[in-house]
């Protein structure tokens, strides 16, 4: 069996038949067309993805506004993902649910961990998947209770200094200045 590799339309130009029929229909008010235009293209491209692929889901898929295909259809999805970050919600870019964060068994629902979520929608390592305001109670919290504080490394380093600086006074306090003798 041969696959055709000629698509007759572009996969934005697929996207934006679908949601236009669903506007015609009266199932889609015209003023989500734009969100419901990004999330459509980006179901399409994750499925000729797989279907080029076989079906097997062998490899990462990344979109970071990266070119997807040979027509130059990609739209770019950088920006898209600082906006799925709100103050109390962070949304899940792959099914559209919301959350305070974004946890491992989540991501694993749709094959994914955190580092391959990242990777496929462009999102920094040190983005936190959270909302903003978790993430802002998070660091209040950890900077409150200071754990590096309770590391053992850092208890030794800290008494290496006490060591060194309470050495330091017992030497100035056994220098006594030198006194002359009259004779």
């Amino acid at each position: 069996m041969q696959r055709v590799e000629a698509m007759p339309q572009t996969i934005l130009e697929m996207a934006k038949d679908l949601v236009m029929a669903q506007i015609q229909a009266g199932a889609l008010p015209p003023d989500e067309m734009h969100r419901e235009l990004q999330k459509t293209y980006a179901n399409l491209a994750d499925l000729r993805v797989k279907e080029d692929l076989g079906e097997s889901g062998g490899g990462l898929i990344t979109r970071g506004g990266e070119d997807l295909s040979s027509e130059g259809d990609a739209v770019p999805t950088t920006s898209h993902w600082k906006r799925s970050i709100k103050k109390y919600t962070i949304e899940c870019l792959v099914c559209g649910a919301a959350f305070k964060q974004l946890s491992v068994r989540h991501l694993k629902e749709h094959g994914l961990d955190a580092r391959s979520y990242r990777v496929r929608f462009g999102i920094p390592r040190t983005q936190p998947l959270s909302a903003k305001d978790t993430t802002a109670m998070r660091k209040k919290i950890v900077q409150q209770s200071r754990p590096w504080e309770k590391a053992p490394t850092y208890i030794k380093a800290q008494g290496r200094k006490m060591a060194e600086s309470g050495a330091a006074k017992a030497a100035s306090k056994t220098r006594k200045p030198a006194t002359s003798t009259g004779a």
